[in-house]
């Protein structure tokens, strides 16, 4: 009956009322049919007409005015825009975005783009957003003008976009940007269990693993008792001959060798116990691990953009509601950032972070496990996990990601419908499905 003009519904409202008269003898009937057909064309005039099948979610600003969903019936409360289609404004609801959505293109502007788009809709919901850019890639401005004395040169940061869309909101102020390829800066700060997980991450091997894990633990006793950095420790024991020394029961630091077992004190067991756990090794996983991980020594070695002791907490910003950029430098440091969103997701309360954004534009480089585990966290959180793709990302990532994103945005390129169409975006959500071709808001 929504679908019928006010003279139909008033036709059907004359047929109930005649009905009624004529059954005055049945109790109780006349007046329940009466009513009901009261309540029909009431309704009509109500909201009836003001239902309607959105291209996406029916916005809170027209819920507000009486529209109504008309697949759920609910009043309008979907308040984050996501592009613009032929049919209107594309939005969706907060809860939508909890379930996940992937930007999917290679175009590193449609990506900025689309990660604007993400700050002004976090702004628009009052909610704090951090941002995990792409590693940076050297560019030249033209080819004309590359020369052998013309470097190459990194993109910026999204920092001044980002602060460009949060200034008429009145948060450009808060905007922190961390960049782990430059310095000096504040630290970011990371623990042990943050490095672990980026190791195996990197796909580098069971036997780095299981190095790893019995060699972190000593770099962590002797640069707290050496007031020394446990990433210079760590690295250094993986030279050949200073690990060969190790599992003799020796180390060298700053010039002095020093025997654990000639060490009485607590350390000089603590340090004989974490020695056992590397002695206790095969030597063929030992060596391999070695291997492995001394190709990322140095990197490793030289990470002065993170400590294990102080800097930048990740937790706090989650806490605060802040808007953060974070530029990695390589895909190891991709892993650690992704992995220390994690551990800053599930060391709080269930839903303790609803009122936050967190975007990573993940690599190819990685496995696609941190991707899961990254969305798990974040659902559990209660905040809104988003990803950037490549438009066809790797058969290992695709098949870790596809199943954990509701929304997807995929960018086009060399549209031949011009600017109108220059992305896709495809909805499995929960009574609200489509697949539209939309135009991101700039």
């Amino acid at each position: 009956m929504n679908d019928d003009n006010p003279r139909e519904v008033a036709l059907h409202f004359g047929i109930a009322t005649a009905l009624s008269l004529s059954l005055i003898a049945a109790p109780f009937v006349p007046e329940v049919i009466l009513a009901y057909a009261g309540y029909r064309f009431l309704r009509h005039f109500t909201y009836g007409w003001r239902t309607w099948r959105a291209p996406g979610r029916v916005p809170h600003h027209l819920g507000r005015r009486g529209y109504r969903d008309e697949t759920t019936r609910r009043r309008g409360d979907a308040t984050w825009p996501i592009g613009l289609a032929k049919t209107g404004q594309v939005w969706v609801r907060r809860e939508d975005m909890v379930q996940g959505m992937a930007i999917e293109g290679d175009d590193p502007r449609f990506q900025a783009q689309a990660i604007g788009n993400l700050v002004f809709g976090a702004c628009m919901n009052r909610m704090g957003a951090i941002i995990v850019e792409a590693i940076p890639k050297p560019v030249a401005r033209s080819k004309s003008a590359l020369s052998d004395e013309t470097p190459l040169k990194k993109p910026g940061m999204l920092t001044r976009q980002i602060s460009e869309i949060a200034q008429p909101f009145g948060r450009d102020t808060e905007i922190c940007s961390i960049d782990l390829d430059a310095g000096p800066q504040p630290p970011l700060r990371i623990a042990a269990s943050t490095l672990t997980a980026a190791i195996a991450e990197m796909q580098l091997g069971p036997e780095a693993d299981a190095l790893h894990k019995a060699l972190m633990p000593l770099a962590m006793a002797i640069a707290t008792r050496r007031d020394r950095s446990p990433l210079e420790i760590y690295a250094a024991l993986l030279d050949e001959v200073a690990l060969g020394r190790l599992i003799e029961g020796r180390y060298e630091i700053d010039g002095h060798e020093v025997a654990v077992d000639e060490d009485a004190s607590a350390e000089g067991a603590a340090y004989r116990k974490a020695i056992r756990l590397i002695q206790d090794l095969p030597d063929d996983t030992r060596e391999i691990g070695r291997k492995t991980l001394a190709a990322h020594a140095a990197e490793i070695a030289g990470l002065t953009s993170v400590s294990l002791t102080e800097g930048f907490e990740l937790r706090s910003a989650i806490s605060a509601r802040g808007i953060v950029c974070i530029r990695p430098s390589s895909p190891l440091t991709t892993a650690l950032v992704i992995a220390r969103c994690v551990e800053a997701l599930i060391e709080g309360g269930p839903g303790h972070a609803a009122d936050n954004l967190i975007h990573v534009v993940y690599p190819a480089e990685l496995s696609g496990q941190s991707a899961r585990r990254f969305r798990a966290a974040a659902v559990q959180a209660g905040a809104i996990g988003t990803l950037s793709l490549p438009a066809r990302p790797p058969g290992h990532i695709y098949k870790a990601v596809r199943k954990i994103n509701a929304l997807r945005i995929q960018g086009r390129t060399g549209s031949r419908n011009g600017p109108d169409e220059d992305a896709k975006v495809i909805s499995t959500i929960k009574d609200c499905s489509f697949t539209l071709d939309i135009e991101m808001p700039v």
